[in-house]
């Protein structure tokens, strides 16, 4: 089987599909065959991307998508036409920070990370498990990151990814008697619109901090989704994939 049909007759459902990570992922994806499904807070950028994919010959549909709440994932599943409601892998790439010294963060900034970080995760893992039911085949892959071991400034992010870690663990002994396959991947720092506007000097600085020499791109981060999504990685459930060049390779 070529890399083009790794996925042919399998449907993703990809959270935070609208940019960066999750944008290359959905791409990733459909070039693989799957049909994706698009879900990012903003339907106006999930539409988008779903526009993009399809003008290349994708199968893809936008929708709005709220992770942290509860209603919005059952909303959201019930907005899916015929044909994209057998999922068979979820991407769980919706994300954000609020960063802020340990004693300056505010209860607003702890809980909203944790909100969409790990709770909306953990809903997502739900909602898949349920959408994959008895079919006996399934991958859920979270993306994690770096600052699971610890980032000065970021307690809060730090909090819900190394919770994601747990939860992918968690979820795998789970989903195992189901047939799903729950993995997770961890990125160092990757070349989004957020670390666009980061300033040179602190850019450098991350870049001679890892042994590669520069920083990740979206696309390979997408890379290792899509294996963890396919047959290839039939034997790996419970793991997380770090891919930071290097950067933390003295850390553990």
């Amino acid at each position: 089987m070529s890399r083009q049909d790794r996925l042919k007759g399998r449907t993703a459902f990809v959270t935070g599909g609208g940019g960066g990570i999750g944008r290359a992922v959905c791409g990733r994806l459909t070039a693989e065959g799957a049909a994706v499904i698009v879900a990012d807070i903003g339907l106006e950028p999930a539409e988008r991307v779903a526009a993009d994919l399809r003008d290349g010959g994708g199968d893809a549909f936008a929708v709005q998508l709220d992770v942290a709440d509860r209603g919005s994932w059952e909303a959201a599943v019930a907005a899916l036409p015929e044909p994209f409601r057998a999922v068979d892998i979820l991407v769980n790439v919706a994300g954000i920070v609020r960063d802020r010294s340990l004693v300056k963060m505010s209860d607003a900034d702890w809980s909203a990370v944790l909100d969409v970080n790990l709770r909306g995760t953990w809903l997502g893992c739900q909602t898949a498990f349920r959408l994959v039911g008895d079919r006996g085949w399934g991958r859920i892959v979270n993306i994690a990151s770096t600052a699971m071991l610890g980032t000065f400034g970021q307690a809060n992010y730090s909090a819900s990814k190394a919770g994601v870690v747990g939860l992918t663990r968690t979820a795998a002994l789970e989903g195992a008697r189901r047939g799903i396959l729950v993995n997770a991947v961890a990125p160092g720092v990757v070349e989004t619109s957020i670390v666009e506007g980061v300033p040179e000097a602190i850019r450098a600085q991350w870049v001679g901090k890892t042994p590669i020499g520069r920083l990740g791109k979206p696309e390979e981060i997408a890379a290792i989704v899509a294996f963890l999504a396919s047959d290839d990685a039939s034997y790996i459930t419970g793991q997380t994939i770090v891919a930071d060049g290097g950067a933390t390779t003295g850390d553990y």
